[in-house]
């Protein structure tokens, strides 16, 4: 599998990936997350870091 090695951290404001993931979503989920998001004036990628987090958090307390 190829990575992408021109994913250099100044060309992502500051961050740096190793990987990228596609979701796949209906669409109308898609919409109210992006809509969610513009109301709480953040991006869709740091409300899915900060849920898969959580959720990643609260499975590790409960093993």
């Amino acid at each position: 599998m190829k990575v992408k090695t021109e994913n250099t951290a100044q060309g992502r404001g500051g961050r740096s990936f190793a990987r990228k993931m596609t979701v796949e979503m209906p669409a109308e989920t898609l919409t109210a997350l992006k809509v969610y998001a513009a109301r709480r004036q953040t991006t869709v990628r740091e409300i899915v870091i900060e849920a898969v987090g959580n959720h990643l958090k609260c499975e590790g307390e409960q093993a």
